[in-house]
């Protein structure tokens, strides 16, 4: 067994060496991430051990790497993390195939490795993990093609790299320091012109200028990044849109109103108390001295007389105000 192990802790890497010692296992200890990426693709390991303290930023070389070509050679395993749901989730994302949780067990650290070393499949089967899709753009990571509207476009492995890195994040800007650590496993200093030539060949190939609705941008100090057009008629469209919705609310609510209208409409108050107020319609509501034979004559009023009244008096809304004044004030001189 030969395990490839990046950590800035002598512990750990002691108590790894510790563990695996009855399987004969050869530990490599590394701490630069490029000799660290260049390594597990240059010799063969059973299994690459990364400390959770140094950290699981997918864009770091030795993931961005594995995601670019889906060359998984080993498991990965993350050891020391932390129990907490939404930091486990991340490490998965980032492409841990399985995690030791901290304080470190011996026994769990060995069984898990062991596990994760059966269950592991070089060659990955076909799944949408496999594919990237942008706007009129397919990539497929396991022929290294690009298809743009349907036509099938190769490149070379480090220029798919490239594409994949961009268009796995768009609107996002990828540096070409990251660019350099998951291609090349080096550094910008190194491989800046290299890869410019292969931005060049890049845009070219698959006519990045926007031609297909997607554009590469270019911007100093920042990087690369990958832009979809929006449709030209779009903003009109949405305009229309909300035209169309706006004037259809207006004839919505000019025809309730004059539905309302239609059926209670109230005069203004009168300064004659006998004339408190109108309903126009067939009937006509008037007001009787409470002493009047037609008051001490009149029918007592139901309570399903009073919910009528209320109803047809509070249906006009704020319009209505004074009819329901003048309800209020009918009901007060009948004595109920």
């Amino acid at each position: 067994m030969k395990l490839a192990v990046m950590t800035r802790s002598t512990a750990l890497f002691r108590l790894i060496c510790q563990c695996f010692e009855p399987d004969g296992a050869q530990c490599t200890r590394f701490s630069d991430e490029v000799v660290f990426a260049r390594a597990i693709y240059r010799d063969d390991y059973t299994a690459i051990l990364i400390d959770a303290e140094t950290g699981m930023n997918p864009m770091r070389p030795v993931l961005a790497r594995r995601s670019c070509y889906a060359d998984r050679r080993a498991p990965l395993v993350v050891v020391g993390a932390h129990e907490n749901r939404e930091s486990i989730i991340e490490l998965f994302d980032a492409g841990a195939d399985d995690i030791v949780l901290c304080p470190i067990n011996s026994s769990e650290l060995v069984l898990r490795v062991h596990l994760a070393v059966r269950r592991f499949q070089p060659l990955q089967t076909a799944d949408t993990t496999d594919r990237l899709e942008c706007g009129s753009y397919l990539l497929d990571r396991r022929t290294c093609t690009v298809w743009v509207d349907d036509e099938p476009v190769r490149l070379t492995s480090r220029e798919f790299a490239i594409a994949w890195l961009v268009f796995a994040c768009p609107g996002e800007y990828v540096s070409r320091r990251q660019i350099a650590g998951a291609v090349w496993s080096s550094s910008e200093d190194i491989v800046g012109r290299t890869l410019e030539q292969h931005i060049y060949k890049l845009r070219k190939k698959l006519s990045l200028n926007g031609s297909h609705g997607v554009r590469l941008r270019t911007m100093y100090a920042h990087g690369y990044r990958v832009e979809m057009d929006l449709p030209k008629d779009l903003p009109h469209a949405c305009v229309g849109a909300e035209d169309s919705a706006e004037a259809a609310d207006r004839v919505q609510a000019d025809d309730m109103l004059s539905t309302i209208a239609s059926l209670v409409q109230v005069d203004a108050m009168s300064p004659t108390p006998a004339d408190g107020f109108a309903l126009h319609g067939t009937s006509r509501a008037e007001l009787h001295p409470a002493d009047s034979e037609t008051a001490r004559s009149a029918r007592a009023w139901s309570g399903s007389d009073c919910a009528d009244m209320l109803a047809v008096c509070t249906t006009g809304g704020p319009s209505h105000a004074f009819a329901g004044t003048a309800c209020e004030t009918a009901h007060g001189r009948n004595g109920h």
